[in-house]
Formats: C-alpha cells, sequence, structure tokens
C-alpha cells in the first residue's frame, strides 16, 4: 500500500443509475442590501442568518405567498476561498468568526477558551470542521421525554435527516475491518438510511494516508470494528467520516451556497447583511406573548422589521439566550440586575450549557512518513498542491482527515474501572435536585452502562496541532467525552446589545467527567504504542512520556484539555417545570409566535457532530411552521 494512498481520482465519481451530486455555484447578493429598505417591508417570518436559520428561511421561501426577512450580523462570503477551500479556515478572523471566549475555567488551570462562531450568512456551517455524521438512534430516541413528542425521536428526525442530505456513493471504501457483505449490506440499506437530493452535500475523503488506515487497524485489534453505515442508527466504531464537501467543485457544501443559493432569485425572499438583531418587539399587554418583529443594529443605528406571523431566533447556542434575555426573557434575576424589565420569567435561558471536552495525545512520525504537514515543511509540494486544486478541484487541498471512532465506555476501561466509575456517577446524580439533570442523567447511566451509546469520541488528526517543529512529521488523536455531566451557562454581561455574552462551560466541575477523561488520555496513549500504527512513530511528543502517575496526566489535562466547539442546550425543548425554555413546536414558553430554531434547543448532548442534526432540526421546523395556522387570519403591529 502506497503510504500516500489516492484512493479516487479527484473529480471522478462512480454513482447509481439516478443518483447524482447538484453542483451549485452562486453568485447573487441579497436582494435588500440596505437597513432603510428592509426595514420598510413587512414580513410573515423574520429569521437569523446561521446554519439552521438559512435552512429554515430558504424552506419558508418555497412558499410564494409568503414573504421571509433573513438578518444576519456577518457578511456574505460566496465564492470566498477562506470559507469554501477544504484546507483553508475562517476560525480567528474577525471577518468570519465572532471570536467570542469563554471565562476562565476553574478545573482547567484559570484558562479561557476561544469558542469559535462563524459571523457571516450561514453561520457556523461556514467555518466548522466539515465532518458529517448522526448519532445513534438511541440518542435521538432520548429527546422523546425531554419533548412529550415521539416525533422527536429517531424515527421521526429521520426524514428530516435525510432531507438536507445530498449522499455521494464513492466508489470504494479503502478503510480496514470491512467485509463484502459488510458493504453490500450497506448498499442494500443506502437509499432508505441516506438521501441524494438534498441540499448539503455529504462525500468521503478522495485521498487518505497511511496513518489513517494504521489506526483502524489498532483499533480493530482491540475488537472495536470499522462501521461501514454509521448513518444507519448506530454510530459507534470505526468510520471514515463523511464531510459536507462538494467533490465536484472541490468546495465546503454549507447553508450559504446551497439553501440561500437555490432561494437567492426568489421575489419573496429578502437577506440583510451587517445587521445585528438586538431584542425581539412584543405587543404590549397581550398574555402569552406576541412578537411583533426585531430591532437591529447598523452602523450604530437601530431600526426595526416587523413580522405578521412569526419571529424565529437561530442565533445559536450562544447567542439565542443572549437576544432572549436582551428581549426580557429569561431569569427575572439577571435581567433586573442589569436593568432590562422582565417581560417573561423563564430561569433555563442560558442554563444547560453542553460542551464535548477533548484532550491531545501526538507523536512525531519516522522519516517518510507522509502527512497533511507536507504542505507545512515543503513549499514547492504545496505550490504543487494547490495547482492541482486549481486545476481539478482536488488533491490535498480539498481533503480533510477521515478517521473518527465512536467508543462505548466498556472499550476503553476494564471492568472494576466501569464499576468505580459508575459509582461516582451515581454519588454525583444522587445530589442533584434538578428534574431536567435527572432525566438527562437516567439516559447518560444507560449509555455508560450497556454501551446502547457512544461515551466518547476519537478524532486523529494526521498534522501536528501543538507546536510542530518545522520539517517534522506528527499524528495528533485528540479523545473526548460525548455525554458530559459538567454543565455551564450563557448570560448577558450587559445591558449593551453589542457586548458579547459571559459564556461559562463549567468544564470538568464534574469527578466523573474529571476520572473519564483520565481514562480517555490512558486510551490516547496506549493506542499510540502499538502495532501497527506505533511502526510509524519515532517519539511520543504529547503528553511528555515521563508523566506517568494519573496526577501528573491530570495537571496535563487540565493545562491542555479543549472543547470540540459542539455547544448545544442553553434553550431547551423540555417541560417549563424543568427548566425547557421552549415545547415540542420550538415555541418559546409564554409567548404566541416566537421560536427557537437552531442548536440550543437541544436538550441532552449526543455522540457526533452536531451540524447534520441542526439542519434537520431546521427541516423539521420549516414544516411544522408551514403547517401552523398562527398568523394567517392575524395582524399583529406594535403598540
Amino acid at each position: 500500500m502506497n503510504v500516500l494512498q489516492v484512493a479516487f481520482a479527484a473529480v471522478a465519481f462512480t454513482l447509481l443509475e439516478g443518483w447524482h451530486v447538484s453542483a451549485t455555484t452562486c453568485a447573487n447578493l441579497p436582494r435588500t442590501s440596505t437597513a432603510v429598505e428592509f426595514s420598510k417591508l413587512s414580513f410573515d417570518y423574520l429569521v437569523g442568518g446561521g446554519t439552521a436559520g438559512v435552512a429554515l428561511s430558504a424552506r419558508l421561501a418555497e412558499d410564494p405567498s409568503t414573504t421571509v426577512g433573513l438578518i444576519e450580523a456577518g457578511d456574505i462570503h460566496l465564492n470566498d476561498p477562506t470559507v469554501e477551500v477544504p484546507a483553508r479556515s475562517g476560525i480567528g478572523n474577525a471577518s468570519y468568526d465572532w471570536l467570542f471566549t469563554s471565562v476562565p475555567q476553574t478545573h482547567l488551570s484559570g484558562r479561557s477558551f476561544a469558542i469559535p462562531r462563524g459571523k457571516m450568512l450561514g453561520g457556523s456551517s461556514g467555518i466548522n470542521g466539515m465532518a458529517w455524521g448522526r448519532a445513534s438512534s438511541v440518542e435521538y430516541d432520548a429527546w422523546i421525554p425531554f419533548a412529550s413528542d415521539s416525533s422527536w425521536g429517531w424515527s421521526g428526525l429521520l426524514p428530516y435527516l435525510r432531507k438536507c442530505e445530498n449522499y455521494t456513493l464513492p466508489p470504494h471504501d479503502p478503510f480496514p475491518g470491512i467485509s463484502e457483505q459488510d458493504r453490500e449490506r450497506a448498499l442494500h440499506d443506502l437509499p432508505h438510511v441516506d438521501s441524494f437530493s438534498g441540499p448539503i452535500v455529504a462525500s468521503h475523503n478522495d485521498v487518505y494516508f497511511d496513518a489513517a488506515f494504521q489506526m483502524a487497524n489498532v483499533l480493530n485489534d482491540l475488537g472495536i470494528g470499522t462501521n461501514v453505515e454509521p448513518q444507519s442508527g448506530n454510530a459507534s466504531g470505526v468510520t471514515n467520516t463523511l464531510t459536507n464537501i462538494n467533490r465536484v467543485e472541490g468546495k465546503r457544501s454549507y447553508s450559504a451556497n446551497t439553501y440561500y443559493c437555490s432561494h437567492a432569485n426568489d421575489a419573496n425572499y429578502h437577506v440583510l447583511l451587517n445587521a445585528q438583531a438586538t431584542k425581539v418587539s412584543f405587543t404590549k399587554g397581550k398574555s402569552p406573548l406576541v412578537a411583533t418583529g426585531v430591532e437591529f443594529v447598523v452602523g450604530g443605528k437601530t431600526y426595526k422589521a416587523t413580522a405578521r406571523r412569526e419571529v424565529i431566533l437561530s442565533a445559536g447556542t450562544i447567542q439565542t439566550p443572549q437576544l432572549l434575555e436582551l428581549s426580557g426573557i429569561g431569569n427575572s434575576s439577571i435581567l433586573q440586575s442589569f436593568g432590562i424589565k422582565p417581560l417573561l420569567d423563564l430561569p433555563g435561558v442560558g442554563e444547560n450549557l453542553q460542551e464535548h471536552l477533548f484532550v491531545l495525545a501526538e507523536w512525531q512520525v519516522k522519516p517518510g512518513v507522509q502527512t497533511f504537514d507536507l504542505l507545512r515543511n515543503n513549499a514547492t509540494f504545496a505550490a504543487e498542491q494547490q495547482m492541482i486544486y486549481d486545476e481539478t478541484r482536488g488533491g490535498l487541498l480539498a481533503a480533510t482527515d477521515s478517521l473518527l471512532a465512536f467508543l462505548t465506555l466498556g472499550d476503553i476501561v476494564s471492568s472494576s474501572e466501569m464499576a468505580t466509575l459508575l459509582s461516582i456517577f451515581d454519588k454525583e446524580a444522587a445530589e442533584t435536585t434538578s428534574p431536567l439533570t435527572k432525566l438527562q442523567n437516567r439516559f447518560r447511566r444507560e449509555y455508560f452502562a450497556d454501551g446502547s451509546a457512544a461515551a466518547l469520541e476519537l478524532i486523529e488528526w494526521v498534522r501536528g496541532l501543538v507546536d510542530p517543529a518545522p520539517g517534522k512529521s506528527y499524528v495528533s488523536v485528540i479523545g473526548g467525552m460525548v455525554h458530559p455531566s459538567s454543565k455551564g451557562s450563557v448570560h448577558i454581561a450587559s445591558s449593551n446589545p453589542l457586548t458579547a455574552p459571559a459564556v461559562d462551560f463549567n468544564l470538568l466541575s464534574s469527578e466523573f467527567d474529571t476520572q473519564l477523561i483520565l481514562q480517555i488520555l490512558k486510551f490516547l496513549i496506549k493506542i499510540g504504542g502499538r502495532a501497527p500504527f506505533a511502526d510509524l512513530v519515532q517519539v511520543q511528543t504529547d503528553p511528555d512520556p515521563s508523566l506517568q502517575t494519573d496526577e501528573e496526566l491530570l495537571s496535563y489535562i487540565s493545562s491542555g484539555a479543549s472543547i470540540g466547539d459542539h455547544s448545544v442546550g442553553t434553550a431547551p425543548m423540555a417541560p417549563k417545570d424543568f427548566g425547557g425554555v421552549v415545547d415540542n413546536t420550538l415555541t418559546v414558553y409564554g409567548t404566541a409566535n416566537l421560536r427557537v430554531v437552531d442548536a440550543s434547543i437541544i436538550p441532552i448532548h449526543i455522540g457526533a457532530h452536531i451540524q447534520s442534526t441542526i439542519y434537520a432540526i431546521a427541516e423539521k421546523a420549516a414544516d411544522m411552521i408551514k403547517h401552523s395556522g398562527y398568523g394567517r387570519s392575524n395582524s399583529t403591529t406594535s403598540a
């Protein structure tokens, strides 16, 4: 096997008859470009311009009798290489990223964390790592008791997980551990599991490094099999991850260049850019509250847009609770402390913040072992790859890393270690009084004890991530917990709507989480020392091999662990008396026509990269809204 295996031609795809990739190009600017013009219009629906909001607004615009307004704080970046070329990233660049940071984390050496969030049309779908996948079916079924609605389980969400997706069938999955019987079964199941006509292209890589195959072999040898169809409701195992990359164009496939572009010319679809929403307006004195519009700021001046039917917040896990609180919805004590008059006392707003925490192990590999570090170490090679990309839309600039693995707790610990961990979990669970946390713990314990869902994720990066030395090549693996017990919060830090919110992940506030991340780090070190992957390794660089005791490894975690940028849960879909913020129609409690459609509504975290789930939430919300009668015979105006 060639060390750098080019598995498929850069733009050649073998597809089953009738299945094709839709290559969408879009150079259209938004229909409405000024705040004055936008504020003079009257919309049926006002929606935020994030990942879910763009998808939702495009679906609502399919009805030509409705008028849809989309408000986005950032710009539009169609055909921008920083966004669309897979090897590039806008993270850390204020033109693309909000540049939020957390408050110092008490249990992680007082460190503050960067919180990448896309500031552009399409939100974080324009800056994320492009991993595309679903959680296991039991994890979606766990949402049912929170929603009191079976349609929020796996069978109810699957049609929407499929609707957003345009799956590109690869000629051959080259990962180890896949039998011909596995391939045949997956091919048979494919039409029932995936979709070939949705907006977002989901594809496998064209380029693979040998380090990915050798790590897969190590995991296979430890009894962790390769999962050839992780989309089918069982996400556990080693996977050759799908990515949202259009292989024909060599571009990121995301909310703006798909959903938006499909409706950019519609006369009923209006987009306002560089306009930050600051407050939802309501009709005075009505119960439930009736949302009538949104205030927004452009160039330091405040404007207002009006909505006849609904206002839909899609600002994401970090900014949706901020916007609710600025609008007078949230914990009354917090609102009053900033001089904001409470309109609805909803203490759950901004609470229940959940995030995946990861720790890293890294190895310098032997000379001649090829990795993505070639682009960093060899200017001639990098120039050649740029030429390949320019000519074919293939090569390393169109590639990402491939190996993900979702593991159960039993995959990494002994039975005695499992018992110890569960004892710690049970002790902490017994101390909680929150009904929301009690319900979450019921499912978390099942996942940990019986392995019905993954407890952790491994991501292999075939490159150096921590201070790579010039001329050297590396492989890194990060491992993280996907069902954390530690929960944090997001709240306003000022009554000034342009001030960033205070984000406290409260990471490792749970002893169970602390002991679990320690076990994950030990497992990373273990797999790095096993052949055949170890045959590629020259030296372990992180953590320093001299760190051996639990105390030393915990100190390493405290100084080096980081978040996965998969934040959810700050406006949870749950019973109001549990701390819920929205009901099973995603309507904010106490309002008639204010909905939340983004990752903040997820009540309990999932073992997955969350973007495909967010698109599915948007697709489901679009159908619910289209079938809703609110506002069709009503006229709502501000008092």
